[in-house]
């Protein structure tokens, strides 16, 4: 009997934790195109003074400009394009 109750109050602790970090990603705003655009220069600034391989400037981009965004409580890029 108690197995039951604990695996309930679980299932019941989960789907609320779940609810509220969707809830949350949901309510975050979209940066306007000029910070974006803005953090991405500073980014590929940051890439090209550390000497980043090409072939990773892509992810390195992405990753830092998604960084900031969250900082600043924005929804973060799916990409740059």
């Amino acid at each position: 009997m108690q197995h039951s109750r604990l695996a309930r109050t679980t299932l019941a602790a989960m789907l609320i934790s779940g609810t509220a970090i969707s809830f949350s990603a949901a309510a975050l705003p979209q940066a306007p195109v000029n910070d974006v655009v803005s953090l991405k220069e500073a980014c590929q600034q940051i890439a090209l003074e550390d000497q980043l391989p090409e072939t990773e400037v892509g992810a390195f981009l992405l990753d830092c400009v998604n960084d900031q965004l969250t900082e600043m409580g924005y929804e973060r890029v799916a990409s740059l394009d």
